[in-house]
């Protein structure tokens, strides 16, 4: 039995001996505008707990960026009409595209090179940007002096400078790096150095300095407590101006990009296509500056977004009627922008664990009483409104959220039912949730996003919890077998500007193993293939509250998909991280589609993949090799 789009818009079962005869109901509400068979489309439409991919079908039939039916090849092939467009896809597995719960592009845009590369002229009158190479820490900082003079000597008056250090390819250098960083980096300085310019100098990741005349410049643009991406004290931001840091995200979009949305737009547009091209078309996150929203707002007025960003509120203004505002916008938006909820402070990374008291002394809490944090997610609830995209890290501040969710609703007269519809959600789950707090977060009808990057990373994660709390911890982060059997809606995470990792970190998931230090993390939270693939899919379609739309390849939904070079669901998992994305569609359409599948299926490439830049050549990439025969990258 296949499934249909009927002229009511209602999905019917049809029997294979009536498909032709329904078929032509279907024809004459218009041809399908293409037609994708001889494939294995892996649907994705069991949304159960389960380790099952649901349907797997041949073919499917997009119409006005929706799949129209779904079908063995010869059923979905009799509908074609002149003009639509078939393409044989040879047997290669489809998957839905990837959505992303917790993830920045509009940071990442300004933190690696190649959507800004692409994009900004050299010989722009306002930027220069410089990056430094990969390298042990010593020898950046050794390099910077050489690179930032120039960059000095180069720029033109009152022309802003920013340069990046860089992490590594793969982080190896993130450790030292972060330690060293606030040392060797300071405003003085910067001041000393470039003088009559504004300076920003990023760690390789969000952290920053900026100098005094780029602090100048952003007062231009924000009011003192407004300048954060987190809320702020007059206390904090007397601190900060002092040394110039925590001033990471709005200096870009608010302050270098003033006046300038059109090439923004542009910039984040070319980010967004650079995570198309790994399969990630779906993103939640906070825009963290109020021009990267105008930004997003203005491609997708003009029909140029080529993803989707469902967008958490947060801040800089937290009273109870702006928290109001918000609460009505939840979920509410158009196809490619819309609200999915609000956060304040976040980031906290206390825990219950007895630890030595070095450690101990170094956790926060976020949310513990008395804080802003606390006061902020609080009003939030009491207003009506969801609590999603919001960063968090300790198991401890994770019950002081379940407080506020708990006594909060009930203050404000919320009923259980009401507070489930919110699907208040906590992203990271680095050290959270642990066993016990799994029937509250269940009870709650509550998401939880989780980072594989923790499996990976050597810095922070898996392998920091086993040193400072002990191995057996480790079972508490990233713990999504437990959620899972839980039966709680988990969703995925990269939350780096390293897209083409995503199918590393799936392997990561399985397995648990980290490759540097030869060591399983939390074997017991290893889930298998199909629950990480439901938590890109059709999980994290709840979390961004576009379950009846996107996460699954059924009629009515977008078709938004991605044509895969290996089998996903076949290939040994240790094969899974040399999986390449060869076609990523949005509503249909392919943003990213490489040379090699283009020939075959009489298209243009699209995407990164014709970039002069050749962006899937850099240090970032996971090969740096282009094939000979294809051309692909």
């Amino acid at each position: 039995m296949k499934k249909i789009l009927t002229a009511a818009g209602v999905m019917l079962l049809w029997t294979t001996q009536a498909w032709s005869q329904n078929s032509t109901v279907l024809v004459r509400l218009g041809y399908p505008d293409v037609i994708v068979y001889n494939a294995k489309i892996v649907t994705m439409d069991d949304p159960s707990f389960r380790s099952t991919p649901g349907t797997i079908v041949q073919a499917m039939a997009i119409r006005d960026k929706k799949i129209l039916a779904t079908g063995t090849s010869g059923e979905i092939r009799s509908l074609a009409g002149p003009q639509t467009k078939q393409m044989d896809l040879k047997g290669r597995t489809v998957l839905p595209s990837f959505i992303l719960t917790h993830e920045h592009p509009t940071d990442w845009a300004f933190q690696e090179p190649e959507a800004l590369k692409h994009v900004l002229p050299e010989d722009n009158d306002f930027l220069i940007v410089r990056w430094l190479k990969p390298a042990p820490p010593q020898e950046q900082f050794t390099e910077f002096d050489r690179v930032f003079k120039e960059a000095v000597a180069s720029a033109k008056p009152g022309q802003w400078i920013v340069l990046s250090f860089h992490w590594g390819p793969e982080y190896e250098y993130a450790a030292e790096m972060e330690k060293l960083f606030p040392k060797f980096i300071t405003k003085a300085r910067l001041d000393q150095m470039a003088p009559n310019h504004p300076v920003k100098v990023k760690n390789g990741f969000i952290t920053s300095v900026i100098n005094s005349k780029a602090l100048e410049e952003l007062k231009k643009v924000h009011a003192p407590l407004s300048m954060f991406q987190r809320p702020a004290t007059p206390e904090r931001v007397k601190k900060y101006e002092q040394d110039g840091r925590d001033f990471s995200r709005p200096i870009e979009p608010d302050v270098i990009f003033k006046g300038k949305t059109a090439l923004l737009a542009e910039i984040l547009k070319a980010e967004m296509e650079l995570w198309a091209a790994h399969g990630i078309t779906t993103f939640g996150s906070a825009p963290y500056a109020y021009h990267n929203f105008q930004a997003l707002s203005y491609l997708d007025r003009t029909g140029n977004m080529p993803g989707r960003f469902a967008w958490g509120y947060n801040g800089p203004d937290f009273d109870v009627d702006t928290l109001r505002y918000v609460a009505g916008l939840l979920g509410h938006g158009t196809d490619h922008l819309w609200n999915v909820g609000a956060w304040g402070e976040g980031l906290g990374d206390c825990t219950t664990i007895n630890a030595r008291p070095e450690v101990k002394a170094q956790e926060r809490c976020a949310l513990a009483p008395g804080t802003l944090g606390r006061e902020i997610v609080e009003k939030i609830v009491k207003t009506g409104g969801r609590v999603a995209t919001m960063h968090s890290g300790g198991d401890r501040d994770i019950d002081y959220f379940l407080d506020i969710i708990e006594q909060t609703s009930k203050e404000a007269g919320l009923t259980l039912a009401e507070i489930r519809t919110r699907r208040h959600a906590f992203d990271h789950g680095e050290g959270a949730p642990r066993p016990d707090q799994l029937p509250r977060i269940k009870n709650l009808g509550m998401i939880v996003s989780q980072i594989n990057t923790n499996l990976w990373e050597t810095h922070r994660g898996a392998p920091a919890y086993a040193r400072d709390y002990g191995i057996e911890y480790t079972n508490w982060v990233v713990p999504r077998k437990s959620v899972t059997e839980a039966g709680i809606m988990n969703t995925f995470e990269i939350d780096r500007p390293l897209p083409h990792k995503i199918f590393l970190l799936i392997n990561k998931g399985i397995t648990r193993y980290n490759d540097r230090d030869q060591k399983v993390y939390g074997a017991g939270q290893a889930t298998d293939r199909i629950i990480q693939l439901k938590a890109l899919t059709t999980w994290g379609s709840y979390y961004v509250f576009r379950e009846k739309t996107l996460g699954t390849l059924e009629p009515e939904k977008f078709a938004d998909f991605i044509v895969l070079d290996r089998d996903y669901l076949a290939i040994p998992e240790g094969d899974i991280p040399n999986i390449r994305v060869l076609m990523t569609a949005v509503d249909g359409r392919p943003v990213h589609l490489v040379p090699s599948l283009a020939r075959e299926i009489g298209m243009q490439p699209s995407g990164p993949a014709t970039w002069k830049s050749r962006p899937l050549e850099n240090t970032y990439a996971r090969t740096g090799a282009k094939d000979a025969k294809t051309g692909d990258l």
